[in-house]
């Protein structure tokens, strides 16, 4: 599923807005000195004049997509200043190419053989311009919120190929540790509990099992996802003892979640705190509304390595993703994790 977080820029909105109101107000004056002006001799029925209007509008369309591609080329940015330039300019392409238009149309199809008066041609030209702004203006929007539309959705896939490539970091960064602090105690477990080899190996296999199977993936069930926390948490235990222990509440287990999202959470609570035997650090799993929640003590260690790199990762996925955010808290005493579910796809 993709959601595209499409933000209204109001600036880009009122320029465009602004525009319009000028040079329809510049319109507006130019038919009411028309109107006033009793040498004017405008006749509605003259189909010629029609079908003028028709090749200019026509003209006007073609000056702005003329101008667009001129203008992109040396003004790579995106901005509002752009958008003015192209509005401009396609003015004087119109204006060029309207006098020529109007030149042969008088004196070639028609053989009209006064005198032609180039400034009385260019500002009649100018002022089929200024009627025909609606259709300058429109068509400069439209290009510029279309490629204001085509970078932000280039953005965003980079973003998403990013923070796939940081999932790919994560997990190479992951396994190699994974499997070394493992070993070590399987290495343990062989010289002094021999009987809890079985156990461990199978969860060890379930957690790495998960790893292969899950890690690529954008979502699994919430339930796989706890019945692998537990498998973790298994291999924790050997590891640590009691020294860490997770307190489940969540009772209802549909929804999605991203795979390895709660056992990053986990993760992070046993690197950055400390427990012991006498007093292990209790990390809770609850559910509020649409999300996972978890929370731990605050028992931090003196000095850990971290970089901050699983939550960002987590948070960029579902920001991407899902457009849902992951929030993170902390109060005095306590880290809190609220994670968001994914009811439907």
């Amino acid at each position: 599923m993709k959601v595209f977080n499409q933000k209204i820029n109001i600036k880009q909105i009122l320029v465009v807005i602004i525009l319009l109101l000028i040079s329809n107000s510049a319109k507006i004056f130019m038919f009411y000195s028309l109107r006033t002006n009793s040498t004017s001799d405008i006749d509605f029925y003259d189909y010629f004049d029609h079908f003028s209007v028709l090749i200019f509008s026509i003209l006007s369309v073609l000056s702005v997509l003329v101008s667009w591609k001129f203008i992109n080329k040396i003004d790579v940015t995106n901005t509002i200043l752009k958008f003015v330039k192209v509005y401009v300019f396609s003015f004087f392409i119109f204006t060029f190419i309207g006098v020529i238009i109007d030149y042969v149309v008088l004196h070639v199809l028609l053989s009209n053989k006064l005198e032609y008066d180039i400034i009385g041609r260019i500002i009649n030209t100018l002022s089929v311009a200024f009627i025909l702004v609606d259709i300058f203006a429109l068509t400069s929007a439209f290009l510029y919120f279309r490629q204001s539309q085509k970078i932000a959705l280039e953005l965003e896939q980079a973003e998403k190929e990013k923070a796939t490539i940081q999932s790919q970091m994560l997990q190479k960064n992951l396994e190699p540790h994974f499997l070394f602090n493992n070993l070590s105690v399987l290495s343990g477990l062989a010289r002094k509990k021999p009987d809890q080899i079985e156990d461990f190996i199978d969860d060890f296999s379930d957690v790495y099992r998960y790893y292969l199977n899950h890690g690529k993936k954008q979502i699994v069930e919430l339930k796989d996802e706890l019945s692998f926390l537990i498998s973790y948490m298994n291999l924790m235990e050997k590891r640590f003892g009691n020294t860490y222990q997770i307190e489940n509440s969540i009772e209802n287990t549909n929804g999605l979640i991203i795979p390895c999202s709660l056992q990053l959470c986990v993760e992070n609570a046993i690197k950055h705190n400390k427990g012991s035997e006498e007093n292990p650090l209790l990390i809770s799993l609850s559910q509020k509304e649409n999300s996972i929640v978890v929370k731990n003590k605050l028992n931090k260690v003196d000095f850990t390595l971290g970089t901050g790199t699983g939550n960002d990762y987590l948070k960029r996925q579902y920001q991407l993703n899902f457009n849902k955010e992951v929030i993170f808290t902390e109060t005095n005493n306590e880290f809190i994790v609220e994670i968001p579910l994914i009811i439907e796809i």
